[in-house]
């Protein structure tokens, strides 16, 4: 049997107990640092949209993400930024929505279903016989609630030129500046939430379209609600 010095094995396991110190101190360094950062960035935001949406405030302690909140013509809304190129705003936040539904820009991958995770339901690709939202947009909701969908949709037809609402609000969400993609999800557990993906900064620094789509965004979620 071969006699390992004692230094060795003091030097080993020495090693040993200053990676399982180093190695969680460094984890949660690295993620108290972006938090920091975050809490910094959506300070600045909220500085910005003091202006556009009243007792707009940076929230929340580590290790719980950092959000603003504020209220925007005397109802709530909380923004987030779930990724570094994503802000997300939750409409009325703390409410469900009363349907299941998933709206999003449409990729070069159209699926014919959709998972909402927040309620574990599968739902299927519904059209709207709009043009402007079927060609551009994907719809996803229950069958009932996709009918009702379509219903809003075509609401502005029948010798009219403008558009209804619903495909209104849609189409200024897809205009928005520097936005690539957009989703907006409701769920009776989950409410009412519009991500937006950015190609650029440019919606961090123009709060008024920030306040265009959080406008856009309560009445989508009027329209659906009272639908």
């Amino acid at each position: 049997m071969i006699d390992i010095p004692g230094w060795i094995q003091a030097f080993v396991l020495g090693g040993i107990a200053l990676l399982m110190v180093v190695v969680p101190v460094r984890v949660v360094w690295g993620m108290t640092s972006k938090s920091r950062r975050l809490r910094r960035d959506l300070q600045e935001l909220a500085a910005r949209l003091k202006g556009r949406f009243e007792g707009a405030r940076v929230e929340g302690r580590f290790p719980a993400p950092p959000r603003i909140y504020a209220s925007y013509e005397g109802r709530p809304v909380a923004v987030t930024r779930p990724r570094s190129d994503e802000i997300a705003l939750s409409i009325n936040p703390g409410t469900g929505a009363i349907a299941h539904a998933v709206i999003r820009t449409a990729g070069r991958i159209r699926p014919p279903f959709s998972i909402m995770w927040e309620s574990l339901r599968i739902l299927r690709r519904r059209r709207l016989l709009d043009p402007l939202v079927d060609d551009a947009l994907d719809a996803y909701a229950t069958p009932a609630f996709g009918m009702l969908l379509g219903e809003l949709a075509l609401d502005g037809a029948g010798g009219r030129a403008k558009p209804s609402a619903l495909v209104e609000s849609l189409a200024v969400l897809r205009r928005l500046p520097g936005v690539k993609w957009w989703e907006i999800r409701m769920s009776p557990s989950g409410g009412f939430r519009l991500r937006l993906r950015l190609r650029s900064d440019d919606l961090l620094y123009r709060p008024e379209d920030l306040e265009s789509a959080a406008h856009h965004a309560f009445r989508l979620h009027d329209l659906t609600a009272t639908a």
